[in-house]
């Protein structure tokens, strides 16, 4: 009996639901546990660190997968075909999960952070009219269908980026010489 191959686009959809979900797992743990609200430039750090370790790791499984399933070959280009279509998967399922969220699960998060641009408008000196002119292009910029697109294209691009380097070291191209 011959063992069935995934597709390409089969795998990155496993990974990228995966991804998608872990990310999205960890900004809510980041919520839930003050993170995000006591922000601080070391938490900064600490969050990205442990972003782009999470995204280092689903790439990379994703690829050796996609390696194996093709009899351990794997081009370039290939390579980074599938990372950015497992950004482009990545962020459709977190930018969903969190348009979800901040729509019917907890549509106060973005209230507070409206609040506290306000504060930090108000510790800069600005007036009350420049404030209110702030705030109508921030509340368009924070709502949840902005914030869908704009986490699908910055995980596209992410990811596309990732797989520049990714891509290069788990390459294993065939030989000219191999039929």
């Amino acid at each position: 009996m011959e063992n069935q191959k995934n597709s390409p686009s089969l795998i990155m959809l496993k990974w990228g639901a995966i991804g998608g979900l872990l990310s999205f797992i960890f900004t809510l743990v980041s919520k839930y546990t003050g993170l995000q609200d006591d922000f601080s430039e070391t938490l900064g750090w600490v969050s990205t660190i442990i972003t782009l370790l999470l995204n280092v790791s689903v790439l990379v499984f994703a690829l050796r997968e996609l390696r194996d399933e093709n009899d351990g070959f794997l081009r370039y280009g290939q390579g980074l075909g599938a990372s950015t279509l497992l950004g482009a998967i990545w962020g459709v399922i977190a930018g969903a999960f969190n348009y979800i969220y901040l729509q019917f699960i907890d549509n106060g998060v973005i209230q507070k952070q409206l609040d506290l641009a306000r504060e930090r408008l108000e510790e800069q000196g600005l007036s009350n009219s420049q404030i209110e002119d702030a705030e109508k292009i921030t509340k368009m910029m924070m709502g949840p269908g902005v914030q869908f697109v704009t986490i699908v294209i910055v995980t596209i691009l992410f990811m596309f980026l990732l797989g520049l380097v990714v891509s290069g070291i788990l390459k294993r191209e065939k030989s000219v010489f191999d039929e």
